[in-house]
């Protein structure tokens, strides 16, 4: 009697089982059905982590566009390959030699070290006033005079920051600013505009941090709207700049956020205008290592001693950020760092090269696994859900899982999935990153059920007829099944 008790048990307990797993089957092939995907492409796979069972799978070997997803890959490889320790140096050197009369017969230079961080609002504690800072150690070498100029090095990183494949009408918004080698505010700038009633044109009135040069021909009007429709246009080292498209009416400070022409410019400008408030005299204005190559066709090779030293934090702390709030250039940064690692070339296709590979030599299938960015913001990027998992799977293995899990956004709870499954099974329970761009949604990550089961998913939707907001509802009630899953 006992024995047929427990026999019973079991099915019921497999029977259910085998139903809640079987719900996440259907939710996927529902979303698949509804019409507002008719035209669309899906790529879905959910692995049980713990027991190496395929939980369900739609068009899983499905090559897509993942949107910020990316950002898995890059911080993923560059945890592995650069370690959860490595930081970013930034150093300020001068050449020639101080005199009797603290006359330097030669120039300062500050030379990057591919930091995506330096000056940023998010680490103000970590560097304080550095441009200050670097000052005054200039100061304290008895300089009082520079008979040269300070000159920015970006030379770490490939002088065409962006990467190819990138949209013009990214690229002179924040989120398209590119890595430098000499990063600086995390290449973004604040352009401040007043507007009027709907249809009036609108003001720039101020522009920070100040940049010398910088022009924008503004064609932006007032709108009745509540959010930034405007966009701004203009390439790297490109200062004149056009704004476009619509902003809020009667606004006095509307601010708009968009990318730093030259940032190795930048900084070698603010630490020339602190020397001279500070009372130095400078012979010569600043400048760059790469303007000086264009212009001269050759490159300083005198022997450079070092002043000062900024470190960037932990790659940890940037991971952390990248995936929880999908900072773009951080990812970028990380891409380039890798090449810099594997091949001592800091440019995106060389970071993109030692990527595929370390997955390739990981064991991953990467047939199909097209990478041109490091942040997803190329619509060149495609990638398999399955190939997503198996990334994540390798992760949740690595010595590297706890830093690699807890950089990710909670459902319910923070970053880019603040506003994902809340007061649902899902809140708390799936720990992933999020990717959206136009006609393209992705989540991927990871998921603790209900019964205590690790699952790895990854869904990539692209083309899709509805709003983004209604994408994400639907894409929501797959990841809500996966937390409900229980015995």
């Amino acid at each position: 009697m006992r024995l047929s008790i427990f026999i019973l048990t079991l099915l019921v307990s497999f029977s259910f089982e085998a139903q809640t797993t079987k719900s996440v089957r259907l939710a996927i092939q529902k979303m698949a059905a509804d019409d507002d995907l008719k035209n669309a492409s899906i790529s879905f796979y959910a692995l049980d982590l713990d027991s190496g069972k395929v939980i369900a799978g739609l068009g899983s070997n499905k090559s897509l566009v993942p949107a910020s997803t990316m950002k898995l890959v890059t911080t993923a490889t560059a945890l592995e390959l650069l370690g959860p320790g490595k930081r970013f140096s930034t150093r300020v050197k001068y050449s020639g030699e101080i005199d009797s009369n603290c006359v330097l017969n030669g120039n300062i230079y500050i030379v990057g070290g591919g930091d995506p961080c330096l000056g940023s609002e998010r680490f103000k504690k970590h560097y304080g006033d550095f441009i200050h800072k670097w000052a005054n150690e200039i100061i304290k070498l008895g300089i009082d005079s520079i008979n040269g100029r300070v000159i920015g090095d970006a030379s770490i990183f490939n002088e065409q920051m962006i990467p190819s494949t990138w949209i013009w009408g990214d690229l002179g918004n924040y989120y398209g600013a590119g890595p430098c080698g000499l990063s600086i505010y995390e290449n973004k700038c604040s352009v401040e505009l007043r507007s009027g009633k709907k249809g009036d044109s609108t003001e720039v009135t101020c522009i920070y941090p100040y940049i010398p040069n910088l022009k924008f021909d503004n064609y932006v009007k007032s709108m009745i709207t509540k959010k930034d429709l405007s966009y701004i246009f203009g390439a790297p080292y490109q200062e004149n700049r056009i704004i476009k498209g619509g902003i809020p009416t009667n606004k006095k400070n509307y601010l708009v956020r968009g990318s730093i022409p030259d940032p190795a410019y930048l900084a070698a400008f603010e630490l020339d205008m602190e020397l001279r408030q500070l009372g130095v005299k400078l012979a010569n204005p600043s400048t760059t290592v790469r303007k000086i190559k264009f212009e001269t066709g050759s490159i300083d090779k005198t022997k450079k001693y070092v002043i000062t030293t900024t470190r960037s934090p932990k790659l940890t702390a940037i991971m952390n950020l990248t995936n929880t709030y999908s900072v773009n250039l951080y990812a970028e940064h990380l891409m380039n760092q890798i090449g810099v690692f594997k091949y001592r070339s800091g440019d995106t296709g060389s970071g993109t090269q030692a990527t595929t590979l370390f997955w390739k030599n990981a064991g991953l299938d990467t047939e199909g696994m097209y990478i041109n960015d490091g942040s997803g913001l190329s619509r060149f990027n495609a990638i398999t859900a399955k190939q997503l998992v198996g990334i994540l799977k390798y992760m949740n293995e690595s010595k590297n899982k706890k830093l690699f899990i807890n950089s990710l956004p909670v459902a319910g709870k923070s970053g880019t999935l603040r506003n994902v499954g809340k007061g649902t099974a899902a809140s708390g329970r799936v720990k992933a990153k999020s990717g959206y761009m136009t006609r393209v949604r992705s989540y991927a990550g990871y998921v603790t059920t209900k019964n205590k089961r690790n699952i790895a998913f990854a869904l990539i939707v692209n083309n899709f007829n509805c709003t983004p907001y209604q994408m994400k509802k639907k894409m929501e009630k797959i990841m809500i099944k996966l937390a409900e899953i229980e015995k």
